[in-house]
């Protein structure tokens, strides 16, 4: 198929850029290049927030540059239940890390949203705004003066975001939540088994929390929210902020399938700041190259892996690697692509549950055909909801929980978070069978139903890097999460997967299980967590377990990340490159410090506070 435009998107660079001459150096943007007030590289979760507010001022351009196709027309990321079936497809990078020595040598892999909305698009639908004693964006600004990025900043652009819809069978309160914004959020009946966790959480000494969002903090157990709206469609980024209208803006260009190589950079002189003036673009791996103008400011949105990836590719990041790729150094940044920190989960705990009371049902062809009819016509039914729909959130260090066999101490970790009350741990509730393996996810039984619970170390000791793989945009960096390296982040997952087994044999949830004989010919059994005593599984044990099916939550963050000192960060408070000019970097890699919680909706949050930023209707 060739290329084509629609009044929406354009995947034609001719339409959008200016060709250049093959085999001629285009590292320079020149006078007579197409040109826009900002160029907005990636189309993502962020990018479409920047992209729908820039453009509100009909006295300047905007051009969005996403590598992906257009959000348009994927039925399975608007089907909230179908996400899983674009993994692995054109809609998602793809990425997978070096082999993780803590993983007992094991290569993850890495899902990132490739299309306009990015991993809003396909992620699993968790509205959380990380609680708000964690304070990660807080440590990025001092006390010098002027409005910062600690919780009461960004409660404001939490409810400018969204409206919220509060089903009446899962009330929140509507007080602690937007009412005009433009991302659907709301609340949602959860499942017997699944209000059967929170209540078997309040038995152990978890307090029940109807809302995980509030300013309260989320120390608690309780439904989660979801963005869905009232057509049971999934509300990315890209459905919320680009919408039909926003995308006939006169002023607003949206270009699909369009891989940015390299941010182009003039200088004033010698000693000057280098000022990032434009943009090479490719739509193919060796196919003719583009260049686009940046006559304000060149905003950088690809993810906290693309991000730093294009920063070093055009010439900003540590100098010696850059050198020994070929790369010219435009300005030495060693913090470019340093302190990725990752989510970590520890696996898959699977157990077996009574016919009946989870959604696994859909995994046999017939229900699962009725239920995708059923949402087609109505937007209803199993295929409308989340695969999340509980969880809890705890301090590792709560010596009240049941974090080790009976009679014994529970081993002591540090809280590696910012807030005294602040959870460093995660437990998460899915109402089927989710057997993730390390290249992606395994087709359950159907005959069988279980649930699957997961322990999320929130914040990891054990920081990694993205480097470069080649001085090539087309070669996928180098992901090293460097996961479990710290014995005390080990330790705080043992106590998540002890936690999980407690909880299981806890009433109500308990009487939901049931116990089975594995004879499997292939030894490999997803229901193990069934049979597992949480007063007789020995830490090691547990350590094993963790070392071999553990798995990326997916919510990479802090490779360039913010703060005042250029020593110890790579942008400003207000997103800005350290010693370049006309370069920001919206999305989460600027987080100074991993959140305590979900990131989707703090990246959307901190998008809008970055367009008014930009915009001039804010300061630092």
């Amino acid at each position: 198929m060739g290329a084509s435009s629609s009044k929406s998107t354009v995947d034609n660079p001719e339409l959008y850029a200016t060709p250049l001459p093959a085999g001629a150096p285009n590292d320079t943007p020149q006078a007579h290049w197409k040109s826009y007030d900002y160029v907005i590289v990636g189309g993502g979760t962020a990018g479409c927030v920047l992209a729908s507010r820039l453009s509100e001022d009909p006295h300047v351009t905007v051009l969005v540059l996403e590598a992906g196709p257009s959000h348009e027309g994927q039925l399975m990321s608007r089907m909230p239940l179908g996400f899983s079936k674009l993994l692995q497809s054109e809609c998602d990078w793809d990425y997978e890390t070096t082999s993780q020595p803590g993983m007992d040598g094991r290569s993850l892999s890495w899902a990132r949203g490739k299309m306009l909305g990015g991993t809003s698009g396909l992620n699993a639908l968790v509205y959380h705004r990380a609680d708000p004693q964690g304070k990660a964006l807080a440590r990025s600004h001092s006390s010098r003066g002027g409005e910062g990025w600690g919780y009461d900043t960004m409660q404001k652009y939490f409810t400018k975001s969204e409206t919220v819809v509060s089903d009446p069978h899962a009330p929140v309160d509507t007080a602690a939540h937007g009412r005009s914004g433009r991302w659907k959020v709301h609340s949602f009946p959860i499942t017997t088994i699944s209000t059967r966790f929170i209540e078997a959480a309040e038995r152990v000494g978890i307090p029940r929390k109807p809302d995980l969002t509030t300013a309260e903090g989320t120390v608690g157990a309780g439904p989660f929210m979801t963005f869905i709206d009232e057509r049971g469609e999934r509300t990315s980024a890209a459905a919320a902020y680009l919408t039909a209208e926003v995308l006939r803006r006169p002023n607003l260009t949206v270009a699909v399938k369009a891989v940015a190589e390299q941010i182009l950079f003039t200088s004033a002189g010698e000693g000057a700041e280098p000022r990032a003036a434009g943009v090479r673009v490719a739509a193919a791996r060796g196919g003719p190259q583009f260049g686009v103008a940046a006559a304000r400011e060149v905003v950088l949105a690809a993810g906290a892996i693309a991000s730093p990836q294009l920063l070093m590719l055009s010439g900003v990041g540590p100098a010696a690697h850059l050198s020994a790729l070929g790369i010219r150094v435009v300005r030495d940044a060693p913090h470019v692509g340093q302190h990725l920190s990752e989510h970590v989960n520890s696996g898959s705990m699977i157990f077996r549950a009574k016919q009946g009371m989870t959604l696994d049902a859909l995994n046999r062809p017939l229900t699962a055909i009725s239920a995708l009819v059923r949402w087609l016509v109505t937007g209803g039914g199993p295929m409308s909801v989340p695969p999340t729909e509980a969880a809890l959130f705890v301090r590792s260090d709560d010596d009240r929980l049941p974090y080790a066999r009976e009679g014994e101490a529970p081993t002591p970790t540090a809280v590696n978070s910012s807030g005294p009350a602040a959870p460093d741990l995660e437990v998460v509730f899915c109402p089927m069978t989710i057997i993730r393996v390390n290249t992606g996810f395994l087709v359950p039984p159907s005959d069988v139903e279980g649930v699957t619970i997961g322990a999320i170390l929130l914040h990891p000791e054990s920081n990694g890097a993205i480097t470069l793989r080649s001085a090539s945009a087309w070669d996928k960096p180098l992901i090293d999460a460097n996961y479990l390296r710290s014995e005390n982040d080990m330790n705080v997952l043992v106590k998540g997967m002890r936690l999980v087994l407690r909880l299981a044999q806890t009433e109500p949830l308990a009487s939901c299980f049931q116990p089975y004989a594995h004879d499997a010919q292939d030894g490999f059994d997803p229901y193990w967590a069934t049979k597992v005593d949480p007063d007789t599984v020995t830490d090691e044990e547990l350590k094993t377990l963790v070392r071999a099916n553990a798995q990326s939550a997916w919510h990479p963050t802090c490779t360039v990340r913010m703060g005042t000192d250029p020593a110890t960060s790579a942008v400003d408070p207000e997103l800005r490159v350290h010693g370049v000019a006309g370069l920001r970097v919206v999305d989460a890699s600027v987080f100074p410090a991993q959140v305590s919680g979900h990131t989707c909706a703090v990246v959307i949050a901190l998008a809008e506070r970055a367009a008014d930023l930009i915009a001039g209707r804010v300061t630092v």
